[in-house]
């Protein structure tokens, strides 16, 4: 029964797949909302180099890919494209430098690198990728010190939503000195990511959900900052213009020592009631002292329901 089930499955698959592939939009489409694809790999018209014809498309959301196993490595040609969303992928492990990169390409027995010195993602500026919960790898290479600053991937990014995957690192292309656009970081549901760090020009980071985080660290223009539910958050450093911080963990008994090494205008804990009480008896506290140097706090705890 289980072989004759795959079976059956794999040629559902094969006839999702021919009947997508002869479903290709038209070229002046702007708005591609796909859900609920059954098929291993998405259609050759979302691949290399069949996507330059899109040239109008400015939203493209993509949700429930159970049976993909890799992104579409055409998406990054999109001249057009603003606005890309990924939801529940949850057979993908791994993100190549094609999605992000378009790769060199075979010409006369050699390479054309042409490709290479092509912008990418041109006008992308806010991406989510969530629900890509096996998802523990993202190569990409920060470019050479002769890059320029146009010829980042994604130089537009403004927003960027990464939601429950296996993530231990953000990719240095991603956290390059060269990215200036890049303002609103959210990263919620990383089971093993440890470290953020090299982010030049993010103002807003939001980080819940994420057990193993220990630092983060060279966030120069950081300023304003929320830690949820990451109690091995040992290192806070290199934001020196944080003024608005904001901290939730219902089982916080005592404050984080990397508190005692920043100084934002205001600072918001939401805690355990046992720390919560004592906070309030002030500097007879021994925790109190972590953050009696920051002018404005607001205390609460979680109450039970």
């Amino acid at each position: 029964m289980g072989l004759r089930d795959e079976t059956n499955k794999q040629q559902q698959q094969r006839v999702v797949e021919e009947v997508i592939e002869k479903l290709s939009p038209p070229s002046s489409i702007r708005h591609l909302y796909m859900e609920g694809y059954f098929g291993s790999r998405l259609p050759n018209w979302m691949m290399v180099p069949a996507t330059c014809g899109f040239k109008s498309l400015r939203i493209l959301r993509m949700d429930k890919l159970h049976y993909c196993t890799q992104l579409p490595d055409g998406l990054c040609q999109l001249p057009s494209l603003e606005t890309l969303a990924i939801y529940n992928a949850p057979t993908i492990r791994s993100v190549g430098p094609e999605f992000q990169s378009p790769s060199p390409l075979a010409v006369g027995g050699g390479i054309d690198v042409t490709a290479r010195s092509v912008v990418t993602f041109p006008n992308l500026t806010f991406l989510r990728l969530a629900g890509l919960c096996e998802w523990e790898e993202w190569e990409w290479e920060e470019q050479g010190e002769d890059a320029t600053v146009d010829a980042v991937a994604m130089p537009a990014l403004k927003v960027l939503q990464i939601i429950d995957c296996k993530l231990s690192c953000l990719p240095p292309g991603l956290a390059s000195s060269r990215r200036h656009a890049l303002r609103e970081l959210c990263l919620y549901k990383l089971s093993n990511l440890t470290y953020i760090e090299n982010f030049p020009s993010v103002v807003q980071l939001q980080v819940l959900y994420c057990p193993e985080l220990r630092r983060i660290s060279d966030l120069s223009k950081l300023q304003k900052i929320e830690i949820s539910y990451s109690p091995n958050m040992e290192v806070l450093e290199g934001v020196p213009s944080l003024d608005s911080m904001e901290m939730r963990d219902g089982t916080m008994e005592t404050v984080p020592e990397y508190l005692t090494t920043v100084t934002p205008r205001y600072f918001k804990l939401t805690c355990s009631e046992k720390l919560y009480k004592s906070l309030l008896t002030g500097s007879s506290s021994c925790e109190y002292h972590k953050i009696s140097h920051i002018k404005s706090c607001a205390i609460d705890y979680f109450r039970r329901r």
